[in-house]
């Protein structure tokens, strides 16, 4: 018998994952991670992954050819542009690279979180960085069905964008168990 996720399992298991990596990896170092994985959202969503394609698939290949051998006489013939499967490969390059690297750099900026309260603090920006990344994924599994297809049901947008006050209330009561696991006092007992 085969175990097949629905749309919102696959959502609330993604979103669980990465609140589990912002607890372990503490709210400073999730902050990096979640400013360049914003960052790759937007640098793809306004048109990187194409510019990237165009750039590596087209005037790179041109450019090789003129330094290696280079043949004034011949007619050049204007490039074509980049293919929707060169587009697809350099957007799903780009965007692993970028959030691979966030997660390098927040590692290397800060140490492992000491207290309590920089665990629970970390869930807040891990499950943004989550949603943020899962949002775009469907957006370019969307764009892209024929290219790629994969096992399990990506959740549509509209279930995406429904699911986002369950978020901000996972949210909140992250927050408030960091700021009281933050407050409390480390005290033994009564001082004499």
């Amino acid at each position: 018998m085969a175990l097949l996720l629905t749309a919102p399992q696959c959502f609330f298991i993604t979103i669980l994952v990465f609140a589990i990596i912002g607890f372990q990896r503490g709210w400073r170092r999730e902050i990096i991670s979640l400013a360049f994985a914003l960052a790759a959202v937007l640098f793809l969503y306004l048109g990187g992954g194409t510019g990237l394609a165009n750039f590596f698939f087209v005037r790179l290949p041109i450019i090789l050819q003129d330094v290696i051998a280079p043949n004034p006489s011949a007619s050049k013939v204007p490039p074509q542009g980049p293919s929707q499967t060169d587009i697809f490969f350099a957007t799903i390059v780009a965007f692993v690279v970028i959030v691979a690297v966030g997660y390098l750099v927040g590692n290397r900026a800060f140490p492992k979180p000491t207290t309590p309260a920089e665990r629970f603090l970390g869930i807040v920006p891990g499950i943004i960085t989550g949603y943020a990344l899962l949002t775009y994924i469907v957006f370019v599994f969307a764009k892209s069905s024929p290219l790629l297809t994969v096992g399990v049901t990506a959740p549509s947008q509209s279930l995406v964008g429904n699911y986002i006050l369950v978020i901000f209330l996972i949210a909140i009561v992250a927050v408030v168990i960091g700021l009281i696991s933050a407050s409390a006092k480390k005290g033994g007992g009564a001082k004499k």
